[in-house]
Protein backbone atom coordinates (compact mmCIF):
# COMPACT_ATOMS: atom_id res chain seq x y z
CA UNK A 1 0.00 0.00 0.00
CA UNK A 2 1.05 3.27 -0.75
CA UNK A 3 0.08 7.03 1.14
CA UNK A 4 1.78 10.02 -0.15
CA UNK A 5 2.79 12.87 2.39
CA UNK A 6 4.42 16.52 1.97
CA UNK A 7 7.73 17.21 2.45
CA UNK A 8 9.58 19.61 2.16
CA UNK A 9 13.47 20.11 0.76
CA UNK A 10 14.87 19.60 4.81
CA UNK A 11 12.66 16.55 4.83
CA UNK A 12 10.13 18.44 7.50
CA UNK A 13 6.62 16.89 6.34
CA UNK A 14 2.92 18.48 6.97
CA UNK A 15 1.08 17.45 10.13
CA UNK A 16 -2.69 16.58 10.19
CA UNK A 17 -2.51 20.15 12.26
CA UNK A 18 -0.92 21.32 8.83
CA UNK A 19 1.85 22.60 10.60
CA UNK A 20 5.63 21.62 9.31
CA UNK A 21 7.69 18.87 11.61
CA UNK A 22 9.92 16.36 11.69
CA UNK A 23 8.20 12.97 11.45
CA UNK A 24 8.52 11.66 14.50
CA UNK A 25 5.09 11.02 15.36
CA UNK A 26 4.31 9.07 12.44
CA UNK A 27 -0.34 8.85 13.03
CA UNK A 28 0.00 12.69 13.18
CA UNK A 29 1.13 13.19 9.47
CA UNK A 30 -1.25 14.44 6.73
CA UNK A 31 -1.37 11.49 4.33
CA UNK A 32 -3.51 10.79 1.87
CA UNK A 33 -3.76 7.09 -0.24
CA UNK A 34 -4.70 9.05 -3.57
CA UNK A 35 -2.36 11.37 -4.90
CA UNK A 36 -4.05 14.31 -6.59
CA UNK A 37 -5.57 15.35 -2.70
CA UNK A 38 -2.01 15.81 -1.84
CA UNK A 39 -1.42 17.12 -4.51
CA UNK A 40 -4.16 19.51 -4.21
CA UNK A 41 -3.25 20.42 -0.89
CA UNK A 42 0.09 21.14 -1.76
CA UNK A 43 -1.17 24.02 -4.24
CA UNK A 44 -3.59 25.49 -1.65
CA UNK A 45 -0.56 25.66 0.64
CA UNK A 46 1.38 26.85 -1.83
CA UNK A 47 -1.11 30.01 -2.83
CA UNK A 48 -0.82 31.21 1.20
CA UNK A 49 3.14 30.73 0.82
CA UNK A 50 4.56 31.47 -2.74
CA UNK A 51 7.84 30.23 -1.02
CA UNK A 52 7.40 27.14 -0.36
CA UNK A 53 9.45 24.37 -0.86
CA UNK A 54 7.39 20.60 -0.87
CA UNK A 55 6.74 17.81 -2.80
CA UNK A 56 4.45 15.36 -2.66
CA UNK A 57 6.88 12.23 -1.50
CA UNK A 58 4.96 8.27 -2.21
CA UNK A 59 5.62 6.53 0.99
CA UNK A 60 4.91 2.87 1.83
CA UNK A 61 3.10 1.29 5.00
CA UNK A 62 3.77 -1.05 7.18
CA UNK A 63 1.91 -4.36 8.19
CA UNK A 64 0.85 -1.76 11.21
CA UNK A 65 -0.43 1.13 9.15
CA UNK A 66 2.53 3.30 9.82
CA UNK A 67 4.17 5.49 6.88
CA UNK A 68 7.39 4.54 6.34
CA UNK A 69 9.87 7.79 5.51
CA UNK A 70 12.70 6.85 3.52
CA UNK A 71 15.45 9.46 2.15
CA UNK A 72 14.72 8.11 -1.37
CA UNK A 73 11.22 8.23 -1.28
CA UNK A 74 10.11 8.61 -5.27
CA UNK A 75 8.83 11.69 -5.89
CA UNK A 76 5.08 11.66 -7.01
CA UNK A 77 4.87 15.11 -8.39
Amino acid sequence: MVRYILQMSDGRVLGKDLTWTAHEKNNSLFNSEHQDIALNKLIELNAKDIELRAKVTACKVDSKGNIIISDNSPNAA
